[in-house]
């Protein structure tokens, strides 16, 4: 028993400099408070900075795993939790503040043996607004949106378990093994984007449940790694790929499927017209793998449990409970990191340095 907190990092040794000191006290406080063990593991995925210089200078605690060549989030994460000790696993980004009550409320619902994973609250780090929290999923036009949120402004304190579509790889905690015979997040996807919606739907798919828990926070500072270092059309372009493949794995019904084509043949129309022509590139990256998905799509068929309509559907059930609100731009809360005493004292050390 135990926890394992494990950062992807790629050339964010700056990141864990300002943010490691909060998963270090979180991580305190959760052994405090549930009387297990934890670590702290770097899963770097080739950085070319001075992370791992960095680390064995001044927090030679954290364990510190390399990869001999840069792949991608997925399986960075995925060699993460196989290093990892212990049978929970945190999965957190390395522009990600964490405070003394995050994990073990998450905690709390992995004693279910059916719960695959849980996820909470992720606010702005900025601006402190919500930003991240329970996800619906609606299939419109051919495709599953899966960016419509619901959160839970008071949450009483006996209160009947909420589903979410999905556990964002960037903050949640992971069942270790159930993790990793599910094959952990599908490489395929690499270098980023909608392996955790993939690996979240395979769960569900498979009979397990994901859930969303108002009373665990974090505090991101969205888009420190790609949104710095990637161009938006190259980030788009992944993504799309992306999306297009996991549809591809997940689709069920025949009139699912039907929309989705039409959804695809009007993108493709209508891409170039607004300027969008990494759509294309984006679906002919997706169409040389479609073989490989296919495979892999029958393969999971096999031990399949949930169709995504019936995972969708579980979902929306919910938005009826009186505690649940929709999460938008007009409802969005606004809740100011208080742990600033990490920051700080991480600048102090710079001052003394110069």
């Amino acid at each position: 028993m135990g926890l394992s907190i494990v950062v992807p990092n790629w050339n964010g040794r700056a990141l864990l400099e300002k943010f490691l000191p909060s998963l270090i006290e979180s991580a305190r406080a959760f052994e405090a408070a549930c009387g297990q063990p934890t670590e702290i593991l770097i899963a770097d995925d080739a950085s070319t900075d001075d992370s791992e210089e960095w680390l064995r200078a001044h927090r030679p605690e954290v364990r510190f795993e390399s990869s001999a060549r840069q792949r991608g989030f997925a399986p960075a994460a995925n060699r993460g939790v196989r290093a990892a000790r212990f049978t929970l696993v945190y999965l957190v980004n390395n522009d990600v503040a964490l405070t003394s009550t995050t994990l073990s409320p998450l905690a709390a619902h992995l004693r279910d043996a059916k719960v695959f994973a849980a996820t909470g609250n992720a606010y702005d780090f900025g601006t402190g607004v919500l930003r991240g929290a329970g996800q619906r999923g609606r299939f419109r036009r051919g495709f599953l949106g899966v960016h419509s949120r619901f959160f839970v402004p008071s949450p009483p304190p006996q209160m009947k378990p909420l589903m979410t579509l999905y556990a964002t790889g960037g903050s949640s905690l992971f069942d270790r093994e159930k993790f990793l015979a599910l094959g952990g997040f599908e490489e395929t996807l690499a270098p980023y984007g909608w392996e955790d919606v993939e690996l979240s739907l395979r769960a569900w798919k498979q009979g397990l449940e994901v859930r969303y828990e108002p009373r665990s926070a974090i505090w991101h500072q969205f888009s420190s790694t790609i949104g710095s270092k990637v161009s938006r059309r190259k980030a788009n372009a992944v993504y799309d790929r992306n999306r297009l493949l996991t549809h591809w794995l997940h689709l069920d019904a025949y009139g699912e499927k039907a929309a989705h084509a039409l959804g695809v043949a009007a993108k493709l129309l209508t891409s170039p017209l607004i300027g969008r022509t990494e759509y294309w590139r984006a679906f002919a990256q997706a169409l040389a793998v479609r073989p490989q998905v296919k495979a892999r799509r029958t393969e999971l068929k096999e031990s399949q449990q949930r169709t995504l309509a019936e995972v969708v559907s579980k979902i929306e059930e919910q938005m009826s409970r009186p505690e649940v609100r929709v999460l938008d731009a007009a409802s969005a809360p606004i809740r100011p990191y208080l742990g600033s005493e990490n920051f700080s004292s991480v600048q102090a050390e710079r001052e003394k340095t110069k």
